[in-house]
């Protein structure tokens, strides 16, 4: 196996194409150089070793994301549903036995995701604001009042966004920790490197489901104005979510919101302690706190690429994409594309206009953008009021293993309490 994916590399390289790896070894702290590379040699690579094409240019990749003869389907995929499958080991696995709106193209996602959109209307998510504002109050008071160095990623940043999504769903506090566990483990069924990431996945899908079930029979009994009794009741042109439907996109929805929103939160704390005059702009305004999170999406993604499968041959730059290949999406490509923001390379707050695909673009743009943001912003409005002073206390910053997401495993930060005196008169960081 080892040796076959060589010979392909090597082809690549004799070709001039993607000679770069797309997946930068754990704990690289910029991996940007070889997404500009892929760029600059063309904003579509053909690459033997991935059998299909790598887009990095902004352009290709929001013109791919939106065109129907791209499928978002792995179904369509057979061989990477049986290798996923196998890693398994039989288990049901998201999106390959229980599609979801994300793993599904129209007509059957646009149907799926008018039900659930009933349950992300901003309305509905702008009165979260005064409950996500307690919880992010309740796991800054469990740190200790003399702590002069927090992890924050283990604070705040992991924890919230399922505890979040548990309450949107309407489950008991203290049953809460099990979405905790179930959102890391979730994580893994994008690990294809690793079958046993793959397996706890396929685990934690099957628990959860478990446990939907039971709670989905309760708000039948008993409807709240909870997340599930929405989605129980919704109803569209006659139509209505089947149980299974509202079992796998509510699991959609635990593992999307985790991935993004922590990794959000950890990213955009890293950039801003890197630039404390850029935080310092942050702490003063609320607008350029919220461009502020719109620029560290841009620049440090979440995700940074996704997989299509092209469903019918299709002509762009003179190349053509035959049906059946893989198309890997470079997210963190694109962002940086300087034909999309002048200066790419630039982190800055205070940016005019950011374009990024951080959270999708067309049929699939992430439904729980809206949340994402607003958890980002009371995260940092808190820490802000907090704390007068955070700052690196790792030597170096600790990235995940994950290939198609880039975030921080761990963040220690030292941090001064507001009011308390300094003996240092430096600038706010």
């Amino acid at each position: 196996m080892q040796l076959g994916l060589g010979v392909l590399r090597r082809l690549d390289y004799y070709f001039g194409e993607s000679v770069v790896n797309l997946h930068p070894a754990k704990g690289s702290d910029d991996p940007y150089a070889s997404f500009n590379t892929l760029r600059e040699r063309g904003p579509i690579l053909r690459s033997y070793s991935w059998g299909g094409w790598i887009v990095s240019g902004y352009k290709e990749v929001t013109e791919l994301l939106r065109d129907p003869r791209v499928s978002n389907d792995i179904r369509g995929n057979k061989l990477l549903g049986r290798v996923v499958r196998f890693a398994a080991g039989g288990l049901p696995v998201l999106n390959v036995d229980d599609p979801t709106m994300l793993g599904v193209d129209a007509p059957d996602h646009t149907r799926l995701r008018k039900l659930v959109a009933h349950g992300f209307l901003h309305k509905y998510i702008q009165s979260l604001a005064p409950s996500i504002e307690r919880m992010v109050d309740e796991l800054l008071d469990a740190i200790a009042p003399d702590a002069q160095r927090i992890e924050i990623m283990r604070a705040v940043a992991k924890p919230l966004p399922a505890i979040v999504i548990a309450e949107m769903m309407g489950v008991p506090q203290g049953e809460r920790h099990l979405f905790e566990s179930w959102s890391d483990a979730l994580l893994g069924a994008t690990d294809i490197v690793n079958p046993a990431n793959i397996r706890r996945s396929a685990e934690a899908t099957l628990e959860m489901r478990e446990y939907l079930a039971k709670l989905t029979a309760a708000k039948r009994l008993n409807p709240g104005q909870d997340l599930i009794s929405q989605l129980i009741a919704a109803e569209e042109d006659g139509d209505k979510l089947t149980l299974d439907e509202l079992y796998s996109n509510c699991i959609l929805l635990l593992a999307a919101g985790h991935e993004t929103t922590t990794r959000l939160i950890g990213n955009c704390l890293f950039l801003l302690m890197q630039h404390p005059e850029q935080m310092a702009a942050a702490r003063r305004s609320e607008a350029v706190l919220m461009n502020a999170i719109e620029e560290s999406l841009r620049f440090e993604p979440p995700v940074l690429f996704t997989a299509r499968t092209v469903k019918e041959s299709i002509s762009m730059h003179g190349l053509t994409l035959k049906r059946g290949q893989l198309l890997l999406l470079s997210i963190a490509g694109a962002n940086r594309d300087p034909t999309a923001n002048a200066d790419p390379d630039r982190f800055d707050v205070e940016r005019e206009k950011v374009l990024h695909v951080s959270f999708g673009y067309g049929i699939h743009l992430c439904l729980g953008m809206s949340l994402a943001r607003l958890e980002a912003k009371i995260v940092f409005t808190k820490l802000f009021q907090r704390f007068a002073s955070l700052k690196f206390a790792e030597a170096r910053p600790n990235w995940g293993h994950y290939p198609m997401f880039r975030g921080l495993e761990t963040l220690t930060v030292e941090a001064r309490r507001a009011g308390l005196r300094s003996p240092s008169k430096a600038a706010v960081g």
